[in-house]
């Protein structure tokens, strides 16, 4: 692994030289994972007093506890320290898992990280004192004990400082701006999430950013701090002048791309992953963005035009919409019921309605969704007015972004492209087979002439052997395949093994060198992603970036053989007569509700369209 200082050094640069290839190969790439801590030494113990607490069963875990404390006390200062605040965490744990064990675990808590900033102290080590004072602070936060818990929180940030330790640094700047507001301090809350926001983007989400003495897990570690700034702007910009207003949009806007780009190096452990594009949220040729900002207590709309940025609310919590959309995703997949209409038009009135005349217009070429949580794992094609009965798909084309400052919005330079097509039609490693799979590659074929490897020939040597032989512009994949809630754990089925999403994507990527000529669009025609798995779906939303795709046309659900055929052969068919991405699947889709036996969205709502529409 390169040093911090190679690596910010190639952040700044951007690593945007072709002939830098194998220097950006080696700035990003992950650090090697860190093997876990045996069970019979002091951390393993303290990591299964942790497993215990979060088990639900604090009897267990109060006795491993107390015997981990005692083996504290044999270690040396730092390393009883780093037990102490580790113990004090699951303490903490325990107590809100346990209402009736709250107080005790609290106390217990403070004594133990008092006692690790006395043993960092006497260690010399300011790192440690930095996290034993601001887990403190944390504490006395929850209590009503804000002055003392301020000034913890101010001397943790010095400790941090002293030490260099931006993981430790990000936390108590975001513990700063968390008590500012809880004192109705804005404009200071404002000031210090802005300093943990910039801390963080100096930090690559792949280190694991958690402190030594506790794992790492994005949704809690990071993923609060930028929606609680995001909440303080939008607030100000409900209450300012025109211009202001504009501003705070922006700076929210802003906020929203940094956190999608930060997710996704979560997700794929690629630190550079969102170097590759530097589109500007204002490039939006004929297109209409909209963020969904789930909130705890209300929805907001972020809507970006050409002309500028709109801010709408939608009539709903987060925690409710979020509970609809999961139940709307799994009523969506019942084919032979309408179960799912209520929840189709309920979820419009609320993340299409508050802003339908700036979205839907003869005007918009596409709307382009950036979903977040719970709404990555459904199709918003398959909302539905219930005023005029039509579907959202049936109004505008849509696409899906998995952060607009990551896309590259181009056409297609149909004139040259060509395609490498590859499919499995027979029952395989268990496999269902796919039977209209040939006629499905015929179709892509004869739109995007290339290379077909259909059955036995679609051997993974031999895939990686054309993909990497060749220039391609179009890459269909037309088999089994799976978005898990891990990267390396998601795949394509080939004839002779499962080809893992990263293992594709590591391959196609080198296309993110050809910077005249980079792959245009990958199809994953056949593949699934867990149902009600965000994270899944998140693997989804980036498999173009990751890729170095300018867009990705895969699906949620496993789609009806005959039904995906028919979408695909259009798709193709309006992509070579010059339709844009977005506008082909559009009217690939509208073409099967047209029709009885495909209506329903189970058939054609799983297709998206994810990254440039053009």
């Amino acid at each position: 692994m390169c040093s911090r200082a190679l690596w910010l050094l190639a952040l700044l640069l951007g690593l945007l030289a072709a002939g830098a290839a194998d220097a950006q190969e080696h700035a990003c790439a992950p650090p090697p994972a860190s093997a876990p801590a045996p069970p019979d030494t002091p951390r393993g113990q303290a990591n299964a007093a942790r497993a215990a607490a979060e088990s639900g069963d604090p009897v267990a875990a109060e006795a491993a506890l107390e015997a981990v404390a005692r083996v504290a006390a044999s270690q040396s200062p730092a390393e009883a320290a780093q037990l102490d605040i580790h113990l004090a965490r699951t303490w903490q744990k325990l107590g809100a898992r346990d209402p009736a064990r709250a107080a005790v675990a609290a106390q217990r808590a403070v004594a133990l990280l008092q006692q690790a900033d006395a043993l960092a102290t006497q260690a010399g080590d300011a790192r440690l004192r930095s996290y034993a004072q601001g887990y403190q602070g944390e504490l006395y936060a929850a209590s009503g004990r804000a002055e003392d818990a301020l000034t913890l929180t101010r001397r943790a940030l010095f400790e941090a400082s002293r030490a260099n330790a931006p993981d430790a640094l990000y936390r108590w700047q975001w513990q700063l701006g968390r008590l500012a507001a809880a004192r109705g301090d804005d404009d200071a809350a404002i000031a210090a999430y802005r300093e943990a926001l910039e801390t963080l983007s100096l930090l690559r989400a792949d280190l694991a950013l958690g402190s030594a003495q506790e794992s790492f897990t994005f949704r809690s570690e990071v993923e609060p701090a930028y929606l609680e700034l995001v909440d303080l702007l939008l607030q100000r910009a409900s209450q300012g002048d025109a211009a202001a207003r504009q501003a705070l949009l922006a700076e929210a806007r802003d906020a929203l791309e940094s956190l999608k780009a930060a997710e996704l190096r979560d997700y794929f452990r690629d630190a550079c992953l969102d170097a590759q594009r530097r589109t500007t949220p204002e490039q939006v040729p004929g297109a209409v963005v909209l963020y969904p900002v789930l909130l705890p207590d209300r929805v907001e709309l972020i809507v970006g035009t050409a002309e500028g940025l709109s801010l709408f609310r939608a009539p709903v919590d987060g925690p409710t919409l979020t509970a609809e959309a999961l139940r709307f995703r799994g009523l969506l997949t019942k084919r032979t019921t309408h179960q799912y209409l209520p929840l189709a038009a309920q979820l419009y009135d609320w993340l299409i309605r508050p802003a339908q005349a700036v979205l839907v217009g003869p005007a918009v070429a596409a709307l382009v969704v950036v979903p977040s949580g719970a709404l990555r794992t459904i199709p918003f094609a398959a909302l539905r007015d219930g005023q005029t009965g039509d579907f959202l798909i049936q109004k505008v084309p849509v696409a899906i972004s998995p952060g607009l400052t990551l896309t590259d919005p181009r056409p297609i330079a149909r004139a040259r492209a060509t395609g490498l097509v590859a499919g499995i039609s027979k029952a395989v490693q268990g496999f269902a087979p796919l039977p209209s799979v040939p006629e499905e590659m015929k179709d892509v074929a004869t739109a995007f002439p290339g290379v077909s490897l259909l059955d036995e020939e679609f051997l993974a040597a031999r895939f990686e052997g054309e993909v990497a032989s060749r220039p391609i512009d179009v890459l269909h994949v037309a088999s089994h395949g799976e978005f898990r809630g891990e990267a390396d754990e998601s795949f394509v089925l080939t004839w002779d093994t499962r080809l893992s999403m990263d293992r594709l994507a590591a391959l196609v990527a080198r296309t993110r060198l050809r910077t005249e000529r980079p792959l245009e669009l990958l199809v994953l025609s056949a593949c699934q992603t867990a149902a009600g798995d965000e994270r899944a779906a998140l693997g989804l939303a980036g498999v173009a970036l990751q890729a170095g795709a300018r867009s990705a046309v895969a699906t949620l659900w496993s789609v009806n053989d005959e039904a995906a055929a028919r979408i695909i052969q259009r798709f193709y068919a309006e992509l070579a007569a010059g339709a844009s991405r977005a506008k082909a699947l559009q009217r690939a889709q509208q073409s099967l509700i047209e029709t009885t036996a495909f209506r329903h969205p189970a058939y054609w709502s799983p297709f998206l369209l994810i990254s440039s529409w053009l």
